[in-house]
């Protein structure tokens, strides 16, 4: 329910550490700002992507890192429709991960609708936190398990962040996972190089990589 929490980040990390753990995974683009698309790929295929995305050419795209996309942004459809999309090519797959948008619109209740387990990042900032009790509202009345609320672009240099991290801690009933993510350029960088971030480091350790590794690790006995 906010922007620049970490959901596309999270969306691409998570994916590729479930496929070094041997799932195949699809990552659906729901967002209408398409980031998820543009965490991947150069503008030209995203282009191409928006002139031609309609109910007959949704065509699932494969990333050098192995990750494949269902690229969802540019279609305008119904709930039902969405939903019918994601359920149609989730099948080919072990795991589903679906980025959404910034706020609770049409494109999120459809994703919260098609998919069992709800994922929630959040910074541990004031903004952040304060969206999450209309989510975790949404979640409740649409009976949706919440896997968790994952803590992202963690300083540890700013007590605020650790004071945030605890009040999560104490004022929601639902999991908090105990990895977080730290605020880290590798993202960034990897963002810009159209690369996940183990790529962009060529596999060497990393401890917001490794974070997402457990965060990951986590989701699969979660979801089993």
């Amino acid at each position: 329910n906010k922007g620049g929490v970490g959901k596309t980040t999270t969306a691409v990390h998570i994916a590729y550490a479930l496929i070094q753990q041997g799932k195949s995974v699809l990552c659906v683009d729901m967002d209408g700002q398409a980031n998820l698309l543009m965490h991947l790929f150069k503008s030209p295929v995203i282009r191409d992507i928006e002139r031609h995305q309609d109910t007959a050419s949704q065509t699932i795209l494969h990333h050098d890192s192995g990750l494949d996309i269902l690229p969802l942004s540019f279609w305008k459809a119904n709930e039902t429709e969405y939903i019918q999309s994601i359920h149609r090519a989730a099948k080919q797959y072990d795991m589903t991960l679906i980025d959404c948008p910034p706020s609770l619109e049409g494109r999120t209740l459809a994703a919260v609708d098609a998919c069992d387990t709800i994922l929630i990042p959040t910074q541990p900032e004031e903004f952040a936190v304060k969206g999450l009790t209309r989510l975790l509202h949404l979640c409740e009345e649409r009976n949706k398990t919440v896997a968790g609320i994952l803590v992202t672009f963690f300083n540890k240099k700013k007590s605020i962040h650790s004071g945030f991290v605890s009040f999560i801690n104490g004022a929601f009933t639902v999991n908090v996972f105990d990895a977080v993510i730290p605020d880290s350029s590798v993202f960034s960088a990897a963002q810009s190089a159209k690369k996940t971030g183990w790529e962009w480091l060529k596999n060497k350790q990393n401890p917001a990589l490794d974070a997402y590794t457990a965060v990951a690790q986590s989701l699969m006995e979660v979801t089993v």
